[in-house]
């Protein structure tokens, strides 16, 4: 499972790969293991049988640079990979909201004293004791990776409020966001480099042999936290939007968050999507039940340590 292809600046849920520690974990993919796409492994799955050593390569959120710099690489190696794409971003002009959350709370050079909000009528206040970023901070919040402590008040605060918003609807936060960028004084936007991809280039990624596209949802949510109608909509109106704009049929899906429950199971049937993936580390087995697939996270290593995981994850099945 792969997020981002890239050089952050903080990256506390460890999404991004270095384009160049991507080329050489692609190389290793390629020099030792067999890639299947996801309607092979649907296939094998069917049959109660798994190709030794496979490996199938899945890329979520749709970030622009999987197809700026991924892209070219699996193309390089020939490997078959799957992008799953949430449709409401498509050609946003923006960063994702917790993106944008990390650059204003971890990257802003001088932030207020104090911010207050309410979430479902509840008062949050948090105070900053320090409000000009230090060199010894930014040194922090770039080593910082989840689920260790919070280094920094900074670190704190964008936790609490990541947990805060992560269980609405987008609309909502959309609104805290907003509140936000008022609070701190940011300007809306961000660096292209963390926009999603455009039509165009999802376009061209459906109509490549190597490549598939996957259900995301149309907002990203947390889909646990919300009924039925809602997950609902946001699955079949992506599956929707994915087969009418890009004419091929989409039969996966990756849970936003790696979570669900028997009502996502039940819609996930209800649209006839024959893979689910969440982001549980476990392999694949022939006995591994179809709709709830592991995966691995790839982390910023460089090829010969990303070899070795790779077998121990796979062994870990023996």
């Amino acid at each position: 499972m792969y997020h981002r292809i890239g050089d952050l600046k903080t990256d506390p849920w460890q999404l991004a790969v270095s384009p160049e520690n991507f080329n050489s974990q692609i190389k290793i993919i390629k020099e030792n293991f067999k890639t299947l796409s996801i309607n092979e492994l649907v296939k094998q799955l069917n049959k109660n049988v798994i190709d030794t050593d496979s490996i199938c390569i899945t890329f979520d959120d749709a970030y622009i640079d999987n197809y700026l710099v991924a892209k070219p690489i699996l193309e390089k190696f020939e490997c078959a990979a799957t992008f799953f794409i949430p449709t409401s971003f498509i050609g946003q002009q923006q960063q994702f909201w917790w993106d944008e959350l990390e650059t204003i709370l971890l990257h802003q050079y001088r932030l207020p004293k104090k911010i207050e909000l309410t979430f479902n009528g509840q008062k949050f206040e948090f105070s900053l004791e320090n409000e000009t970023l230090t060199d010894r901070d930014r040194q922090d919040h770039q080593l910082w990776i989840w689920p260790n402590t919070p280094p920094t008040e900074r670190c704190e605060l964008y936790l609490k409020i990541w947990e805060r918003l992560r269980p609405l609807l987008y609309e909502h936060i959309a609104y805290y966001m907003s509140e936000i960028r008022k609070w701190a004084g940011y300007e809306f936007g961000g660096s292209p480099d963390n926009f999603p991809m455009d039509s165009s280039q999802i376009k061209e990624l459906s109509d490549h042999p190597l490549f598939s596209l996957g259900v995301h949802t149309q907002t990203h949510p947390a889909l646990t936290s919300h009924p039925l109608e809602i997950q609902r909509s946001e699955i079949a109106n992506c599956k929707t939007y994915l087969q009418q704009h890009y004419e091929k049929k989409v039969d996966a899906i990756a849970y936003p968050y790696g979570i669900y429950n028997d009502v996502t199971l039940s819609v996930v049937k209800e649209e006839q999507i024959s893979a689910g993936f969440t982001t549980k580390g476990e392999v694949i087995t022939a006995r591994s039940h179809p709709l709830f697939l592991g995966r691995f996270q790839a982390k910023n290593i460089d090829g010969a340590e990303f070899k070795d995981q790779l077998y121990e994850w796979l062994d870990s099945k023996r």
